[in-house]
């Protein structure tokens, strides 16, 4: 209960009182320190503007417009909305949201407008009878509220990405902007009260999404509001949550297995728990087959990117679920499905989440073994990079140690590569670092793979090969932007052969083949393979089965 509270106030709460804290000292800069500087000239004669070209027809029309943020409207259309998704479709988190943040806007409002006494503009005003604020806009900042939260739902709902959740946000968004643009031209406000009530509006929102739709939401999942899918397939007699726990991560051992039975046990499972560590020789292949020898119905991978990876092979083709609870220094997996990595956020999604099916990648270096891997292979100097990363350093600073470790191989021969991919032709070119992913991002953030997507079937293929310092800043700023050099050749568009001069070449396939002309240090997620010549992959599509949160 402590917990939750804790989480209530660092997640709702206090970003709050930060954002009325913000546009109120902004407020009382503009109207007490800076009231006669000149972006308030200009504030004023927008309004001046507006009043000049006003018209009969105009007038009502700003009327109508205006209205759709009356407290009236919206209130009536929040309460109508809730009250479809709440008792009727079940979906009560939704409601919440919606509810909570046309709620919190008003809160907010009512305490930024105690704190800041601005007048009107100085022109005529329209007759108004639904006036509420002159600092901030009511009525911007409840439409803001309003159809901000009905545009997270609708995305939310329908899962678009890219085009699609741009035109459904610009759609709805285009509500609050006219009802400010006319609160404008009635002359019931100045053109940074509209400006603060955009900020207000989108703030409240964010924070009652991140509180109660996100993966990192302040509440567990009580029965009232879980939403249909979510209730325990298993029912109370399942078997066992498997804890499949790498103890070199944690400062505190004993103190991570109690905050892991105490959230275990809050979701009415706290009395099956199996724990199992993993040691030098077996990083977690062994346990998470243990687990699943017990009836597993969920294994939790308490670890780095090394640990989920070795649980993820064992789980390939089982079905069984697995969790992420990220202790490690990359949490390149956590990170790129956009898994919480705060460690009782993580608990949260993997003992209430929704599942997901991702890809897995196989690797097998010359005639050694077949291993898997989720995030990324490497040959060359991303192998070499985390091979020589200090332990020591990897504690204390966390990824920027690669940085360092990375630094000491840049100058290092190229390599020469035959690369095969699929069926086509094979590619001949040098590089410093050819890296096959399931998925894309780096340390930092960095999108090595824009295309990458974990579920696609598909392994994305990047070979780096900057000649100098020039070529170096080539491939940064290439990443950095997301532009490609070249075409990607999807499987089926035919064979492609590489420009052994490109700083930077992409491609996709099923099967790839990396051949080097010496020997080369390989890596998988971030765990050195050795070196070998010939490092062969594949996909293996729909592998494991992920603890994830859909919105």
């Amino acid at each position: 209960m402590l917990t939750d509270v804790a989480r209530l106030l660092r997640r709702v709460v206090l970003p709050t009182l930060v954002l009325v804290a913000s546009v109120a000292a902004a407020g009382l800069l503009a109207t007490r320190v800076l009231h006669e500087w000149w972006p308030l000239e200009a504030e004023s004669w927008v309004v001046r503007w507006f009043a000049d070209h006003r018209s009969a027809g105009l007038d009502r029309a700003s009327l109508a417009v205006s209205s759709l943020g009356s407290a009236t409207a919206v209130t009536a259309t929040t309460l109508l909305a809730a009250l479809v998704l709440g008792p009727l479709e079940r979906r009560w988190r939704e409601a919440v949201f919606l509810t909570g943040s046309v709620a919190l806007q008003a809160v907010a409002l009512l305490a930024t407008a105690l704190l800041v006494d601005r007048r009107p503009p100085d022109v005529p005003t329209v007759q108004d009878p639904t006036m509420l604020l002159d600092f901030p806009s009511g009525h911007t900042t409840a439409a803001v509220a309003l159809y901000g939260g009905v545009a997270v739902l609708v995305v939310g709902r329908l899962g678009w990405r890219g085009w699609r959740r741009a035109a459904v946000w610009a759609g709805l968004m285009v509500v609050p902007a006219v009802v400010g643009v006319s609160r404008l031209y009635r002359g019931t406000n100045h053109l940074g009260d509209i400006l603060a009530s955009l900020l207000i509006g989108l703030v409240c929102v964010a924070v009652m999404n991140r509180a109660v739709l996100s993966p990192t939401a302040v509440w567990g999942v009580p029965d009232m509001l879980r939403t249909a899918g979510e209730e325990d397939e298993e029912g109370a007699g399942g078997g066992p949550v498997a804890v499949v726990l790498n103890p070199s991560k944690l400062a505190d051992p004993e103190a991570e297995r109690r905050r892991i039975s105490s959230a275990v046990a809050a979701r009415g499972w706290g009395g099956r728990l199996l724990w199992l560590e993993t040691t030098v020789r077996d990083p977690g292949v062994g346990m998470a087959r243990q687990a699943v020898a017990a009836g597993a119905r969920l294994v939790l991978a308490c670890g780095g990117d090394g640990t989920v990876r070795s649980v993820a092979s064992a789980l390939a083709g089982t079905g069984v679920p697995m969790g992420i609870v990220p202790y490690g220094t990359g949490n390149l997996l956590a990170r790129n499905l956009n898994l919480p990595i705060d460690v009782d956020d993580a608990l949260h999604v993997a003992l209430y989440g929704s599942d997901r099916w991702i890809d897995l990648g196989r690797a097998r270096l010359d005639q050694g073994r077949v291993e898997h891997f989720a995030v990324m292979a490497g040959v060359g100097l991303d192998a070499a990079m985390v091979a020589d990363a200090p332990d020591d350093l990897k504690r204390m600073v966390g990824w920027p140690a690669y940085v360092v470790s990375g630094a000491r191989h840049l100058r290092d021969r190229r390599m020469r590569v035959l690369l095969r991919l699929d069926d086509r032709p094979p590619i001949r070119t040098r590089a410093r670092a050819v890296l096959v992913g399931n998925v894309g991002r780096l340390q930092g953030g960095v999108e090595l793979m824009p295309a990458a997507q974990p579920d696609d079937g598909l392994l994305e293929v990047v070979v780096i090969a900057p000649a100098g310092l020039w070529d170096w800043a080539r491939v940064a700023g290439e990443v950095i932007t997301r532009r490609r050099v070249r075409a990607v050749p999807r499987p089926g568009a035919g064979a492609g052969r590489g420009n052994g001069e490109a700083a930077l070449q992409r491609y996709s396939a099923r099967r790839v083949e990396i051949r080097t002309d010496r020997p080369e240090p390989c890596e998988l997620d971030g765990d050195h393979m050795g070196s070998g010549e010939v490092l062969r992959l594949s996909v293996d599509a729909g592998a494991v089965r992920i603890r994830h949160k859909a919105i």
